[in-house]
């Protein structure tokens, strides 16, 4: 893995944690990343992670559900998006956040046309299967991001790379069995093990709750993402709640 040198002990500005005409609300606080050089096991780790991104393929009828919701994935399996990983030269590092409960971001270079994911600096030690898997989520994810080319986000967006790290999650978890059992850290509680349970409930009322909560901040549909009724309903449980 080669380290571009530009892009270290730097700090970047999220763009896409930027809120739109509204200042102040809930969630629009702007993100700030450091990336940092990883050693020798960290790097393992990242390649690992890559490695078993590449085999992961999506269940049939876990597809199904996820169109039926309005999702759209950017990516029909984890080979695509690692293969975009290497088409793109994208890079994935650590990094220092300046919000600790964000698990990973993309920054987008506009002037030099690359990406870069930043993985949470906290999760920099956590080496095992588990962690490794997780790791790979959340890549996964931001591979999503990644494919537009731009800083802008969506709630829409928002959905359907989260589409991609549940359907990933759900193929490790009948390959592995077992493999997330026990994990409780805050990468598994608030973050991989999560939303496969609000995506796979009989309600999605607590999956648009947290949603909404997360991300209604942002536009509900943009160019790229056209808006889904499941959108729609993030957007107006967020407004009901902010009187916006």
């Amino acid at each position: 893995m080669e380290i571009n040198k530009i892009f270290l002990n730097s700090p970047y500005f999220i763009r896409r944690k930027k809120p739109q005409n509204t200042e102040g609300s809930s969630g629009a606080t702007p993100v700030w990343a450091t990336p940092e050089k990883p050693d020798s096991v960290q790097i393992s780790t990242i390649n690992k992670a890559l490695d078993e991104l590449s085999r992961v393929e999506f269940l049939p009828n876990d597809l199904i559900y996820m169109q039926n919701l309005g999702i759209k994935l950017p990516f029909n399996s984890g080979k695509e998006a690692v293969d975009w990983i290497k088409s793109s030269n994208t890079e994935v590092l650590y990094a220092d956040f300046s919000n600790p409960k964000v698990h990973a971001c993309l920054h987008w270079d506009e002037k030099n046309g690359k990406s870069l994911i930043m993985i949470n600096s906290n999760y920099k030690n956590n080496c095992s299967f588990a962690d490794v898997l997780a790791i790979s989520e959340a890549i996964l994810h931001e591979c999503g991001h990644g494919k537009d080319k731009d800083s802008e986000n969506s709630i829409q967006e928002e959905l359907n790379c989260m589409g991609l790290n549940v359907l990933a999650h759900r193929f490790y978890r009948q390959k592995y069995k077992d493999i997330f059992t026990g994990h409780n850290s805050f990468l598994f509680s608030q973050g991989v093990s999560l939303y496969p349970k609000l995506f796979f409930n009989f309600s999605l009322t607590p999956l648009k709750e947290r949603i909404a909560e997360k991300y209604g901040y942002l536009q509900t549909g943009d160019e790229k993402h056209c808006a889904t009724s499941l959108a729609n309903d993030i957007k107006d449980i967020y407004k009901k709640a902010t009187f916006v």
